[in-house]
């Protein structure tokens, strides 16, 4: 019994660890789409290689993988979910700037920043119910399929 014990607390999940794997998975997702420094599926595509099979493939899997995340963060988050989410976001690149943290006229500055904005709010979105949950101390079910 003292050994199914340990296991069970070896394989929990928190928080944080259930929080930094979801957003991993969003930027995985997002930069491995596009990013400016070159290796993404968008520069992959670019390229005259002959992989079109694999291209194919690639994008198929990229495509269901959005198809999953994008519909089940919103339907978490919810319009106003977003938008503070963008806003909290959009006020902390504010405070990074005024701070002289972030150069804008930097080259692909404003495009890092976009797509970090994308990554948090999917991986905030995939987090939602479990860091709710968390806030609260409630156990919530919301109903996904409306």
């Amino acid at each position: 019994m003292a050994r199914r014990a340990r296991w069970r607390r070896l394989l929990s999940l928190t928080l944080g660890s259930v929080l930094a794997a979801r957003l991993m998975f969003a930027a995985l997702l997002v930069f491995g789409t596009y990013n400016p420094s070159g290796p993404s599926y968008e520069h992959w595509l670019a390229t005259g290689t002959a992989d079109v099979v694999w291209k194919i493939v690639a994008g198929g899997v990229l495509a269901v993988a959005y198809g999953i995340v994008v519909p089940v963060s919103l339907r978490a988050l919810g319009f106003g979910g977003v938008v503070l989410t963008a806003a909290a976001w959009g006020s902390l690149m504010w405070v990074l700037v005024g701070l002289g943290a972030i150069d804008l006229a930097a080259p692909h500055v404003a495009t890092w920043l976009a797509l970090a904005l994308a990554t948090v709010e999917l991986g905030v979105g995939l987090t939602w119910m479990r860091l709710a949950a968390a806030l609260d101390g409630q156990k919530r079910r919301r109903d996904l399929t409306r």
